[in-house]
């Protein structure tokens, strides 16, 4: 039997996508843990995500920080100097880069994280890692983490109002998953079932772009929530970072995102987005 071990994290242990999901908050954690929790946000984030915040965000003792940097050791360090003793629970309201960050602070500080994704442009909320950049914004490497996301806050009211790059650049990302996996894994019988599992859930997900993306594109620019709309975010947040998280290095990386990384270089490809670079 051929011995290739790998680690499979399938996903947060907890994953809400609906209308008011974040009034989910509260049923995990008590008001006095809340009144400890670190928030972490963008500005344009914070702002599309104002009105849906549940009352947490509100409660005396709570955290608020504004990142505006990159997920880089400067920059974690910071926020963990920032964030203080004593807190119970970091919450990351943003994008990739963003939630990257919040992921690799909350492990700095042994406590569990909360993922708020306002934007479906990347499986960042979902996956237990991080892609380390230098404070230049150049990719150096990504870290797996030992334990899972404890939620993922999805609001498809928020993610329907972004910009309709992010969702564009997220299905481009994701559509890459399967035709990394198929090279990655190219005799899939011998490798662990897991491994067989995250190729077909790419195989899905594909399946599910290629057939629903136009229209989720034209609801979003007819601010329509729909079912395809909906399936597309969750094909991008919760699908796209599920297959890495059963398939492992078998399924998670390869050319596209290798090419990704090496454009991180040119700082003309700074205005370009993560899905955007991974696609071309």
């Amino acid at each position: 039997m051929p011995h290739n071990p790998i680690r499979v994290v399938v996903g947060p242990a907890n994953y809400f996508s609906h209308p008011g999901s974040f009034n989910h908050l509260h049923d995990f954690f008590t008001d006095e843990q809340l009144s400890r929790a670190v928030w972490i946000y963008g500005k344009r984030a914070i702002a599309a995500a104002q009105t849906k915040l549940p009352p947490a965000f509100g409660l005396p003792g709570a955290k608020h920080i504004l990142f505006r940097g990159h997920c880089s050791e400067s920059d974690v360090q910071q926020l963990a100097a920032e964030s203080g003793d004593d807190r119970s629970v970091v919450i990351g309201v943003g994008g990739g880069a963003l939630l990257d960050t919040a992921k690799a602070l909350a492990r700095r500080l042994g406590l569990p994280f909360v993922a708020v994704p306002t934007i479906a442009a990347i499986c960042a909320a979902w996956t237990p890692l991080s892609v380390w950049y230098n404070d230049a914004g150049q990719a150096l490497h990504y870290e797996i983490f030992d334990d899972a996301n404890f939620m993922v806050l999805v609001e498809p009211e928020i993610i329907l109002n972004a910009p309709q790059q992010y969702l564009l650049a997220g299905i481009g990302d994701t559509l890459a998953k399967w035709y990394e996996a198929v090279v990655l894994a190219p005799q899939p019988e011998t490798l662990p079932l897991t491994v067989r599992l995250g190729i077909n859930n790419a195989q899905a997900i594909r399946d599910v772009l290629l057939n629903s993306s136009e229209q989720a594109l034209s609801d979003q620019q007819n601010q329509q929530l729909t079912q395809s709309f909906c399936d597309v975010v969750d094909a991008i947040i919760a699908g796209g970072g599920m297959v890495g998280g059963l398939g492992d290095r078998f399924t998670r990386v390869a050319a596209a995102h290798a090419v990704h990384n090496g454009l991180t270089v040119l700082p003309q490809t700074e205005k370009f987005l993560h899905g955007t670079k991974v696609a071309y």
